[in-house]
This record gives structure tokens, C-alpha cells and sequence, in this order.
């Protein structure tokens, strides 16, 4: 689940060595750790809200009972759209995606995530794989909990480090699951496949627009 490209892995470390400053944003906007206890409302931070159902938005995602118990998603791109909110309650780290985009950060398609991704205790992911193999899919792991809690590509089984990132093809077959009693937490960033040639990616990029300005695709 290691992708040995120089580009895939100077996105690696970048994301590595910012760690700290995602996970603090990550207990300040989605838990509301550390925020003020200023009786004036306006001083205190506003957690971020969930802001993909997955139980009832489309998209490749959507599969029937593709998961089991709770899965949260705080996205900052959502099928390819950057998501002002997040960027309002977590800078640092939408600074640090923005800043990957030329390194190889994928914008644009109806198939560019990045967001939180929370799994929370006896909660599952069910076997399934993604729509293309444009893309790879790295996995930050912010919360890591003692015992059952692993991912499957293919025929290979990984348990996240908090900090140490992983990297997969997700059209492979994969399945996620959290058996412990702690929360899991990624922040799951999408990257274009260095397969996949510059002028390809610009022709799968107009492609994509042009689509969204005929209202082919719907806008997230």
C-alpha cells in the first residue's frame, strides 16, 4: 500500500510534518477541544458539522449499506469543490492541502476528496472499490485506537500510526474496520495516480468542467 513515486512522497512528508497542526485543528473544529469559555457566543469556536450523509447523497460512495454503525465525514473537498466552512474553522490545514496542488493534490473531479474522516467504535466500511484508477488515496492517521481496527487492500492488511501516513489504489477492493472502543480518525487526502500524464490530467480536468457547465454533473 506504499507508492515508492517522488511526487506521491514528498506529499507524504509534507502532510507527516503537519501533522501536529491537523490534529490540533481537528480537536478544536470537530470535538471543540481547547475552544474558549467566554460567556459572549461569538468568542466561542463553533465545531465543525458533519457534512456528507452517506446514507442519502449520491456519488460513488453511496452504495447500499456500504458501512455499518457511524462514519463521519468533515470534508474540505467534496467531489472536487472546496468547502468554505472548513476552511473558516480549520486554515492551517486547508493551507496545507491548497498548498500540495501543484505537488499533485487532486482538484476539479466529481472523484477529489479530502476531509476528516471519523469511524467510530464497532463501526465498518464494507469491501468495495472506487469508480477509476485516476487517483491515489492517502490516509493520515489523526486518532489511532488500541485494538481491532485495520484496513484491507486487496489481500493485504494494515493497522494505521497516528502521524505515519498510508498510501493506496483505492479501485482495489478494500474494507475498513473499527472493532475497538475508540474513535478512528483520518484525514483522507486524494492525489492524482503518477501514471497518470500531465496533459492527461488537464484534458480529465476540462473534461470534468465542461460536463459541470452543462450541468451534466451537479455542483457540489
Amino acid at each position: 500500500m506504499a507508492y515508492n513515486d517522488p511526487t506521491v512522497s514528498a506529499i507524504v512528508e509534507q502532510l507527516e510534518a503537519s501533522f501536529d497542526d491537523i490534529k490540533e485543528e481537528y480537536m478544536a473544529a470537530v470535538i471543540g477541544a481547547g475552544t474558549k469559555t467566554d460567556p459572549d457566543a461569538n468568542a466561542v469556536a463553533k465545531p465543525l458539522e458533519p457534512d456528507y450523509d452517506v446514507n442519502v447523497r449520491g456519488g460513488e460512495h453511496a452504495t447500499d449499506a456500504l458501512h455499518t454503525g457511524t462514519w463521519d465525514w468533515h470534508s474540505y473537498v467534496l467531489s472536487g469543490e472546496r468547502q468554505p466552512k472548513f476552511a473558516e474553522h480549520c486554515p492551517k490545514t486547508a493551507d496545507i492541502v491548497d498548498g500540495l496542488r501543484e505537488a499533485g493534490q487532486l482538484f476539479g473531479t466529481p472523484f477529489s476528496f479530502c476531509f476528516f474522516s471519523t469511524l467510530q467504535p464497532n463501526s465498518t466500511i464494507k469491501p468495495h472499490v472506487g469508480p477509476m484508477n485516476l487517483r491515489l488515496r492517502i490516509h493520515l492517521p489523526i486518532i489511532v485506537p488500541e485494538g481491532d481496527c485495520a484496513l484491507r487492500v486487496g489481500s493485504q492488511v494494515r493497522q494505521w500510526e497516528e502521524g505515519k501516513a498510508l498510501v493506496l489504489d483505492d479501485s482495489y477492493e478494500h474494507e475498513v474496520w473499527n472493532k475497538s472502543d475508540g474513535v478512528r480518525v483520518l484525514l483522507l487526502l486524494d492525489v492524482w495516480h503518477p501514471d497518470v500524464a500531465d496533459v492527461e490530467r488537464e484534458r480529465v480536468s476540462k473534461m470534468f468542467d465542461y460536463a459541470k457547465d452543462k450541468g451534466w454533473i451537479e455542483r457540489s
